[in-house]
């Protein structure tokens, strides 16, 4: 079967936004994330969980005409708070859910089902919200790809560097605090993203406070495959935005690329050289994807020239 890849809106960042607290939730937009993700799991006591719910329906509503994505963290199965956040906060405006502690691709085919229920009872769109599978623990790292596959409403997942030290997905791995040995998990988080045809895949989230960390950890997510990131403190998202944005210098490069090409298809060639490296087809489709994000960042790319690109 040939390699296809999943369309879906992209988030150079996601800011999460406890649920319980509207105040924080409405002047959250003001940070500038892509997408904010209010959280039900583990940033709201048991006792609160249902003010919260209340919180998120009442956010997405007066939220929903944002130009940024409306998600929600829910709880995981068999904790018998899902099936509650999901009659709460699927309304009209919402874009995605993440499901913690996802543990098979039965948790996601059962999740897509009863979205689908709620969005035909609700006269949603059928298929539009989106399930971020939440990968933390070693059986769910290792079958990924099956956890992607179980339902086209999975567009996002993977940890490009691995589980956040310290965190629920290290200590079922049993490496706790560690930080480069990580990176090895990481590494077959993207394979397995990829290969379900997953284009955006996350950064290792880190709850460092001091930007030069937050610099470091995505600089690395991004080298080994991360097109995005969530945070958890408002002061990360000018840096992640700045990341996951492709530079001037790149768009730059990827206009001359393509237009050097469509150049030498007009003369019937389809291999030309460009200043230092021989390009092809190969390199179009590179150069167009990165065309592609620059205009999903907000990014002048000019005037670009019509080039048939013969599918991958």
């Amino acid at each position: 079967m040939p390699q296809t890849f999943r369309d879906a809106k992209w988030y150079r960042s996601m800011l999460y936004v406890p649920g319980n607290k509207l105040d924080w939730v409405l002047k959250a937009p003001k940070y500038g994330a892509d997408a904010l993700v209010f959280d039900l799991e583990d940033a709201v006591a048991v006792t609160e969980k249902p003010g919260a719910r209340e919180v998120v329906a009442t956010a997405i509503k007066e939220l929903r005409t944002g130009s940024f994505g409306r998600f929600v963290r829910l709880n995981g199965w068999r904790t018998g708070f899902l099936l509650d956040d999901l009659n709460a906060i699927v309304i009209d405006g919402l874009d995605g859910v993440t499901l913690p502690k996802t543990e098979d691709p039965e948790d996601i085919a059962a999740l897509d089902l009863v979205l689908g229920e709620l969005e035909k009872s609700r006269g949603l769109p059928v298929g539009r919200i989106e399930i971020i599978p939440g990968a933390e623990t070693a059986v769910a790292m290792y079958r990924l790809y099956d956890i992607c596959m179980a339902s086209q409403r999975v567009k996002r997942a993977g940890v490009a560097c691995g589980p956040t030290p310290g965190g629920d997905g290290a200590r079922s791995l049993g490496i706790n605090d560690a930080t480069e040995e990580g990176i090895y998990f990481g590494a077959y988080s993207v394979l397995q993203a990829r290969a379900a045809g997953i284009v955006h895949v996350e950064a290792s989230m880190t709850g460092q406070l001091d930007l030069g960390s937050v610099r470091r950890i995505n600089e690395r997510s991004k080298r080994m495959g991360a097109t995005w990131a969530s945070a958890i403190h408002p002061s990360h998202i000018p840096v992640i935005n700045e990341i996951y944005s492709p530079s001037q210098s790149e768009v730059d490069e990827a206009r001359e690329i393509v237009s050097a090409f469509a150049e030498a298809v007009t003369r019937g060639e389809a291999a030309v050289r460009y200043k230092s490296m021989l390009i092809d087809y190969a390199s179009i489709r590179a150069a167009m994807g990165m065309l592609k994000r620059a205009q999903a960042a907000g990014i002048s790319v000019g005037d670009i020239p019509t080039i048939e690109v013969p599918a991958y």
